[in-house]
C-alpha cells in the first residue's frame, strides 16, 4: 500500500470518528416536573424517556461533559407523544462557564424539531466542558427526549490491540482506549491488572509514529495514588513486552479523574508502554490517548 494511502486511511479513520461524549456526563435543569422527569433522561438512549422541566421563566438543561471537547455538532431528539412546539426557540449554547448557563457562547438556535425526529447542529469545534439547551422566554417547559454531543477524536490507540501484564476481574485492557473516561462505571470502562510487580499495560500502534504526547485518565472513584511513578515508555522493540523502550516521561501524580498530559517531543514509535516499577502494585488505566503526526513507516 502507497505511504500516501496509508495516511489518507489513518487521518479518515481516526481522526474523524464522531463520539457521543454526552453519554458520559451529568445532567441537570432548572426545575423537574413531577417524580420521573428528570434531566438524565436525555442521555439514557431511550426513546420514550424524557426530561420535563416546570413551567417557569428561562428554562433550561445543562449537561457537564467532565472536561472540555471540541464539540462539532449536538444532536436534539424531540418527545414523540405531543407538545413538539415546547422545543421553539430553543438556545444550545457550549462553553466553560457553569454558574450563568446564558453566559456560554450560542452554537445554535432550534427553530422547530418534529415530533419524535433527532436533528442535528454544527457548532463548528466550539470548545467547553458545559452544553445547555434554554428557552429565553416566560411561562415556558423545556422537555427533551435526548441530546447528544460529538467531538472528533485524534486518538492513535484508538481500535488498537492492547494488552496488560494481567487482569483483575473485568477491567480488561481494551476499557483504557474505548474513549469513556470511566466517571460513572469504572470496573466496566477501565482497564486494572492483579497486584504484581511491575504491572505493565501496551498498545500496538500498527505503525511507526511521532508521538508529540500522551494523555492519561485517571480513575474518579478511589486509589488516586496507583498511578504514581508509572514511566511512559515508547519505541518499537517488543524485548521484555516492550518496557525497555524509551522513557518519555514519569508520572508523579494525577488527581482523581484529572486527565494529565506528558510532552513526548517527537519520539518514535510503535508501541506505547505503561509500567510501574515495584512490588505488590495495581496499574489502573481510565483512558490513554496517543498523539502524534502520523504514520512514518509501514512495518
Amino acid at each position: 500500500i502507497p505511504l500516501n494511502s496509508i495516511l489518507l486511511l489513518e487521518k479518515f479513520s481516526f481522526e474523524h470518528i464522531p463520539v457521543n461524549v454526552a453519554t458520559w456526563g451529568t445532567a441537570v435543569q432548572s426545575t423537574t416536573y413531577g417524580a420521573s422527569w428528570y434531566a438524565q433522561n436525555a442521555l439514557d438512549g431511550l426513546s420514550y424517556t424524557f426530561t420535563h422541566t416546570t413551567w417557569q421563566t428561562d428554562p433550561w438543561w445543562k449537561l457537564d461533559l467532565m472536561k472540555t471537547y471540541s464539540v462539532n455538532r449536538v444532536t436534539i431528539t424531540n418527545r414523540y407523544d405531543c407538545c413538539e412546539t415546547r422545543i421553539n426557540g430553543a438556545e444550545i449554547r457550549v462553553g466553560n462557564v457553569s454558574s450563568d448557563v446564558t453566559s456560554n457562547p450560542l452554537c445554535a438556535v432550534v427553530s422547530t424539531i418534529p415530533a419524535g425526529a433527532t436533528y442535528s447542529y454544527s457548532c463548528h469545534g466550539m470548545e467547553g466542558r458545559y452544553v445547555t439547551v434554554n428557552i429565553p422566554a416566560a411561562s415556558m417547559v423545556l422537555t427533551l427526549c435526548e441530546v447528544g454531543v460529538y467531538s472528533p477524536v485524534g486518538n492513535l490507540a484508538t481500535g488498537r490491540n492492547v494488552t496488560q501484564s494481567s487482569t483483575i476481574g473485568s477491567w480488561i485492557t481494551e476499557q483504557a482506549i474505548d474513549l469513556d473516561p470511566g466517571f460513572k462505571q469504572p470496573s466496566s470502562t477501565c482497564s486494572s491488572t492483579n497486584v504484581q510487580t511491575n504491572p505493565w499495560w501496551s498498545v500496538d500502534l500498527s505503525y511507526i509514529y511521532r508521538v508529540s504526547r500522551v494523555v492519561i485518565t485517571n480513575r474518579l472513584d478511589c486509589c488516586p495514588e496507583r498511578i504514581n511513578g508509572a514511566e511512559i515508555r515508547i519505541g518499537n522493540s517488543l524485548e521484555n513486552n516492550g518496557n525497555n523502550n524509551p522513557i518519555c516521561a514519569v508520572i508523579s501524580s494525577i488527581p482523581a479523574g484529572v486527565s494529565s498530559t506528558y510532552t513526548c517531543n517527537d519520539m518514535e514509535g510503535r508501541y506505547v508502554n505503561l509500567i510501574i516499577p515495584g512490588d505488590s502494585k495495581y496499574l489502573t488505566l481510565c483512558e490513554v490517548e496517543v498523539y502524534g503526526e502520523g504514520v512514518i513507516k509501514q512495518i
